[in-house]
């Protein structure tokens, strides 16, 4: 089930699945960021609020929070890095996010800020 997509992200759910895949969109990468194309954070579903909660952060404490969900480590600092990834990869997160609260998945829920 496709969650949101935008220009070089695309997040999907599977039927029945626990986690959200984001990948980056294989087609829409330029030639020089081909070397990214199978990058994708798999995060299971009870997890996506800490995503969520980091995703306007600093890059580098985001990195480090989906660094666990990640399935090229050495390729996370290099796509955070790019400032079109990044900022396409917040936009994206934040419009999964609504649509996963529209569905029923996630509830809205106040956090202490501190707390991690």
């Amino acid at each position: 089930m496709l969650l949101a997509q935008n220009r070089h992200w695309r997040v999907t759910r599977g039927k029945g699945s626990k986690e959200i895949v984001i990948g980056l969109e294989k087609e829409e990468l330029p030639e020089d960021w081909r070397d990214f194309r199978d990058f994708r954070l798999e995060i299971p579903v009870d997890r996506w609020n800490r995503i969520v909660k980091h995703v306007r952060t600093d890059r580098k404490l985001f990195g480090g929070v989906v660094l666990e969900f990640v399935n090229q480590e050495d390729q996370l600092p290099i796509v955070l890095g790019q400032d079109r990834l990044y900022g396409d990869l917040q936009r994206v997160v934040q419009d999964a996010t609504s649509t996963l609260v529209e569905s029923g998945t996630l509830a809205l829920a106040v956090v202490d800020i501190g707390a991690e």
